[in-house]
């Protein structure tokens, strides 16, 4: 694999989140890196989606800085991740985050958040939240998107 940069992003212990020389997004468990490419690899960084949304922006802006990378994190596959694993637990966490990405982003998501809107194991309120959020982002309002 590519060589991380330093700068690295603790999400618990012995495991982090770096970007690799050629800034590709990686999480680091011990001494093994994973890359974070698909929607399906974002699984092992769920646990981010237990903290603040600006905490965590601020830490993963400032190593895409650090390393001039071209590509800032990609919050929305982190998110569609979680949602595609239909678990109420980790789909109420990335409820939470839904509000701070940008309309084209949320747009993404739309598929993963009809299937939560038209799911039996989401909570009521989550299905409501998702109903929300496709709602508007059929509307294309931007106002309300972002």
């Amino acid at each position: 694999m590519d060589r991380s940069v330093s700068a690295e992003f603790e999400i618990n212990i012995g495991m982090s989140i770096a970007l690799t020389e050629a800034g590709a997004w990686v999480i680091r468990a011990d001494v093994r890196e994973f890359r974070l490419e698909e929607i399906n690899d974002f699984y092992r960084a769920w646990l981010l989606l237990e903290r603040p949304f600006s905490e965590v922006k601020a830490a993963l802006d400032r190593i895409a800085h650090s390393a001039s990378a071209a590509t800032p994190f990609p919050f929305a596959k982190l998110i569609g991740s979680a949602l595609r694993a239909k678990s109420g637990e980790w789909t109420d966490l990335a409820m939470v985050w839904i509000p701070f990405l940008a309309a084209a982003e949320k747009a993404t998501l739309k598929d993963l958040l009809s299937d939560v809107r038209d799911s039996k194991w989401a909570s009521q309120k989550t299905r409501q939240l998702a109903r929300k959020y496709v709602n508007e982002i059929e509307r294309g309002d931007p106002k309300r998107l972002n």
